[in-house]
């Protein structure tokens, strides 16, 4: 990790982290909180390429349907419907 630069080395760091909460969610049958972390990755970033890449850090290793370029796609082309949505679906 040393041999990376410091916006790398907090890139992998923010995607571990988020690793492991995508594994508790997907692990407790919560896919809607997983699209939730992509949805806010999405709206972070102002390019698709970046935010492909940023998200195969998280979830290379796991479920393939998450890190399909369609699902990825999808959830970059529709993240502000999408964010709007699940806004009115959460649970206060």
């Amino acid at each position: 990790m040393h041999d990376l630069k410091p916006k790398e080395q907090h890139e992998l760091i923010l995607a571990n982290a988020d690793k492991e909460q995508i594994v508790l969610h997907m692990n407790s049958g919560q896919d809607e909180e997983v699209t939730r972390i992509a949805i806010t990755l999405a709206r972070q970033c102002g390019l698709y390429v970046h935010f492909a890449r940023l998200w195969r850090m998280r979830v290379s290793d796991l479920d393939g349907s998450f890190g399909s370029d369609d699902y990825m796609k999808n959830l970059y082309t529709n993240r502000r419907l999408l964010h709007k949505e699940l806004i009115k679906t959460r649970p206060s």
